[in-house]
């Protein structure tokens, strides 16, 4: 294994049984058995082995939403893309948390997540599923799972957050099937 895979294995371990409080610049070097110039060498500094970790991280997060659903059925698709995203703040919470934190101000980190969900509604749009335009429906879809998702921070019971997913997907894909919703952003 490499220096630089060992830098960021050592700080996943940190980042997963201890949380981002824990992910110091410090307590990376002592896990993986380094000094701080050669973590410096690989990464600059603390924020770039933050956004380091954050694209593995997603890069492994998109192979799951890219994947193809096990559907051609236009909503199943959209699901998909919905669950895999909720399961990957479940499971990995304290990536998720560093993510959150860094595409606030950086949009550009979640771009592909967004293009591929807007992607699938675009379609419904187009077949007439969606009777909003598409701007409309990728908005509503966005807000109702980063919602959702903000449940994971805030340390919800995965029990709750399973029932708010399926009435938040649902409420949502309703109304944007619903002949009477606003037709305009």
């Amino acid at each position: 294994m490499d220096t630089e895979t060992a830098i960021l294995n050592a700080a996943f371990g940190i980042l997963e049984s201890q949380g981002p409080s824990a992910l110091t610049t410090r307590a990376v070097c002592e896990a993986a058995g380094i000094k701080a110039p050669t973590l410096y060498h690989h990464f600059g500094d603390k924020d770039g082995l933050e956004q380091a970790m954050i694209r593995r991280g997603l890069a492994d997060f998109m192979r799951r939403k890219q994947q193809p659903p096990s559907s051609s059925e236009l909503l199943v698709q959209l699901r998909s893309g919905w669950d895999v995203a909720l399961e990957f703040a479940l499971k990995r919470p304290a990536l998720f948390s560093l993510l959150w934190h860094h595409a606030r101000s950086q949009p550009s980190l979640v771009a592909d997540a967004h293009a591929l969900m807007h992607a699938r509604v675009q379609r419904l749009v187009d077949t007439g599923r969606f009777k909003v335009t598409v701007d409309t429906a990728a908005l509503a879809v966005w807000a109702a799972s980063q919602g959702l998702l903000s449940l994971v921070l805030q340390g919800n019971s995965r029990k709750d957050i399973e029932v708010i997913s399926e009435l938040l997907f649902n409420a949502v894909v309703d109304k944007l099937s619903d002949s009477q919703s606003p037709k305009k952003s």
